[in-house]
């Protein structure tokens, strides 16, 4: 069997940092709509649980538990898929993944429940935690999907991990920094940098949290003209990473590193 062409680091950089700026947006359109329930940073979602059980209030509780719930879940299926494709050297895997988070933002963006300020109106119906759960979900399977660049593990869903992961790079550049000023002169330095690797791990991870920014302050404005309809412009990005994953193959690198190949 052939090898499935595969995208460059280049083009998986880009690959993630447009991810990246959807799962900003979805969770800023998500944080808006659902009245303070995260669809990808399970860290706040975690803080309001904790929150609630302190105050007994059990039916605002159950908001952020069930996306930590749904999230969990749609991570735990997106890498049993991911570990079935690997064993059964199944490709294009991805272009399934993120098919069916595209469909699951379309169906919350096609929905029409009942508003008031911008936000569903009735927290705690029955529908209401179908949203949260449909948006939980997709966001875990994008998390889910893309996580590997080399020796780096981003996900393009939350930041946290990514700013500790950057103040790590940072601390061993300025390290060699100084070390390669003692040693060769600044002119090394200059000709050496872009190829050192701390200094590149800087520059993508960076990047990625401006991305992250950048997708939530698009996602904000998106959802103040366009209400839920907003969440149809990730499902247009998503849509084209479907086609661009089956003709090169994006989470080949996830599927052998499932199956340790």
């Amino acid at each position: 069997m052939s090898k499935p062409s595969q995208l460059g680091t280049a083009a998986k950089v880009a690959t993630a940092l447009c991810l990246t700026v959807v799962g900003g947006f979805v969770d800023a359109v998500g944080y808006i709509a659902l009245f303070e329930v995260f669809t990808a940073n399970m860290s706040g979602n975690s803080i309001h649980i904790g929150m609630y059980l302190a105050q007994q209030d059990w039916p605002n509780l159950l908001r952020p538990f069930c996306a930590v719930v749904a999230y969990v879940v749609g991570m735990l299926m997106t890498r049993i898929a991911i570990e079935v494709a690997g064993r059964r050297s199944l490709t294009r895997i991805a272009s399934f993944t993120l098919g069916l988070e595209a469909v699951l933002l379309a169906v919350f963006a096609h929905a029409t429940p009942r508003m008031h300020f911008g936000q569903i109106a009735d927290l705690h119906s029955p529908a209401y935690f179908s949203f949260v759960a449909l948006l939980a979900f997709a966001m875990g399977v994008q998390t889910a999907t893309l996580t590997n660049f080399g020796a780096l593990t981003v996900y393009t869903t939350f930041v946290t991990g990514t700013l500790t992961k950057l103040t790590e790079s940072a601390t061993r550049s300025l390290f060699w920094i100084v070390d390669e000023l003692r040693r060769t002169g600044i002119s090394h330095i200059v000709k050496a940098g872009a190829g050192q690797r701390d200094i590149q791990q800087v520059a993508m991870l960076s990047s990625i949290w401006i991305c992250y920014v950048a997708g939530a302050a698009a996602g904000a404005l998106a959802k103040s003209h366009w209400e839920l309809r907003a969440l149809y412009a990730p499902v247009a990005v998503l849509a084209g990473f479907v086609v661009l994953d089956l003709i090169w193959s994006i989470g080949v690198e996830e599927e052998k590193r499932q199956t340790g190949s």
